[in-house]
């Protein structure tokens, strides 16, 4: 009896155990690579241990399996903090993220074994594709009603700035294609090294791997644009915005009787900042307890006696409709009656998107405030920054919540002239568990995409601001080091002078084209089919 349940437990291993244990470590490692660890260096790598699973031909049915549950508990572990707010909706989440990759895999687990009789032609076809194809899913996570691309492959990088620069040119799309291009290659010159140079013949076929050199091509040519603009990174012709920070940790807002607390909180940190006379102040998504339109007064007169305009995260309501806005607040004029409201509302958070909302009782699951309208077009402010000689302006855009995490959205800024991008954010929701590095790790990618500074302030944190290399140039901490914390603090930020001979953001180009290759290769794979071996 002992002896036929160890066998059937060795049965078990030798049938699921190497198909849990490498695709768990393919997600460890990616996992790994994401803020706020600091391994970036395994996006490099998290592909080998599949690309060996794979090597040994394995069922589809073991891959689907394997990973899309190791997937699940990667993307719980990277999203995990959202159960703060709903424990079956993190669950949900994380289910239909890892279904995003799977269809990756299991492309990948068709056309890899290739590699064991392929030529370099065919092994390059798919690396290429593969690399493509991993692009068009991240894609495809940006779009639908329910599309939440958060912490794409090139999220990893964010303390890179170098390799970042090929973003200016493709976007973050370019630095996920290169990652993929140099695992894969990676994983080919490993099958050159134990498996195809032993059966090759003549000197080159036995000695080289071509593929590997072409990563490492490709790596210097990530990293050139960074040489080019190097110059260009410390140039005079700049003004200086001196923006004052708000990081209140506002919690438990909508409760009964914390409405005092927080303007009491509010009115401190914004009349400290006023001492060292910044150019404006700046608060969180949603900072003041009620519809800032409703309850506009105490603001007003915070901005007139300060001598400094505020900028505020706030909720405006209008009849039966409430918007979730930025809005400025001028210390002569009082607020602006034009302000931005947020266009990429949370689904269930903001609002019931169609159809659920046909659903009887689901109303309830957003907050407080009830249903959000969402705004349509970019709303851009003018800064001012007074100097002894003249008084300039800042064009500046806004981005609300998880709104620069989708692309198109800080484009739009761009594209009506903003000089500088603003994200304010609401995170106390979400505890102290890497959500606002993650999050932070987005404006990176945006600030090298639209070529332009990024100013972030959180509720809790992470507040700083990245140039428009993608350089962290300042973070607010606190005595300890730590982002989370209640404070305030000044950043001086460098506006740089509008450079010709760069080039306008690009959009999802590269990741049309991503599309169009993938398709073209499969299609030339499937006419050609021979190239593949079977089994």
């Amino acid at each position: 009896m002992f002896y036929s349940q160890r066998l059937s437990v060795l049965a078990w291993t030798r049938e699921w155990g190497v198909p849990a244990f490498l695709s768990v470590f393919c997600y460890a490692m990616l996992w790994a690579a994401h803020p706020p660890r600091q391994t970036p260096e395994f996006a490099y790598i998290f592909l080998l241990p599949v690309l060996v699973w794979f090597h040994f031909r394995p069922s589809y049915s073991k891959v689907v399996t394997s990973l899309l549950l190791a997937g699940w508990v990667y993307q719980i572990g990277l999203i995990g903090w959202m159960r703060h707010i709903s424990p079956g909706g993190m669950l949900s989440a994380a289910l239909l993220l890892s279904c995003y990759h799977l269809p990756w895999f299991i492309i990948a687990r068709y056309w890899y074994p290739h590699f064991h009789s392929g030529g370099f032609r065919a092994r390059l076809l798919i690396i290429v594709g593969l690399s493509a194809f991993w692009v068009a899913m991240e894609w495809v996570r940006t779009l639908f009603t329910l599309g939440f691309p958060w912490c794409p492959l090139s999220v990893s990088q964010w303390e890179r700035p170098v390799l970042f620069q090929a973003a200016s040119f493709g976007g973050g799309w370019t630095v996920s294609f290169f990652l993929i291009f140099f695992n894969l290659s990676l994983g080919s010159y490993v099958h050159h090294l134990l498996i195809r140079r032993r059966l090759a013949h003549g000197f080159w076929n036995r000695s080289l791997c071509p593929e590997l050199y072409l990563a490492i091509s490709l790596l210097f040519l990530m990293v050139y644009p960074y040489f080019l603009k190097r110059d260009t990174m410390l140039v005079s012709k700049e003004r200086i915005l001196r923006i004052g920070i708000c990081q209140p940790y506002l919690q438990d807002k909508w409760m009964e009787g914390r409405a005092t607390q927080h303007k009491e909180t509010l009115r401190k940190q914004t009349e400290f900042l006023s001492l060292v006379k910044p150019d404006v102040i700046l608060w969180p998504e949603a900072s003041t307890p009620y519809p800032v339109n409703l309850d506009r007064l105490w603001v007003e007169e915070l901005a007139r006696n300060t001598n400094i305009p505020i900028i505020a995260g706030s909720v405006v309501r209008e009849e039966d409709r409430s918007y979730n806005t930025m809005v400025y607040i001028d210390p002569l004029t009082g607020m602006n009656p034009e302000w931005y409201a947020k266009q990429v509302l949370v689904p269930f958070g903001e609002y019931v998107p169609w159809p659920f909302n046909w659903i009887p009782g689901l109303e309830k699951l957003v907050g407080p405030i009830g249903d959000f309208s969402g705004g349509n077009q970019s709303v851009l402010f003018d800064i001012p920054i007074i100097d002894e000689n003249a008084t300039t302006y800042v064009r500046t855009g806004f981005l609300i919540c998880y709104e620069d995490i989708f692309p198109e959205v800080p484009r739009g800024a761009v594209k009506q002239g903003a000089e500088l991008l603003i994200v304010c954010t609401n995170d106390a929701w979400f505890g102290e568990e890497g959500c606002a590095e993650q999050h932070a790790a987005h404006s990176v990618i945006r600030a090298v995409e639209n070529h332009l500074p990024i100013v972030r302030c959180g509720n809790a944190g992470w507040s700083g601001w990245i140039d428009e290399n993608g350089i962290l140039r300042d973070v607010l901490r606190d005595e300890k080091g730590s982002i989370y914390f209640e404070g305030a603090g000044v950043f001086e930020v460098r506006i740089p002078a509008v450079q010709a001979s760069v080039l306008p953001p690009q959009g999802d180009r590269f990741a049309y084209f991503c599309v169009v290759l993938f398709l073209a290769i499969a299609f030339y794979i499937r006419v050609f089919r021979q190239i593949i071996p079977t089994g």
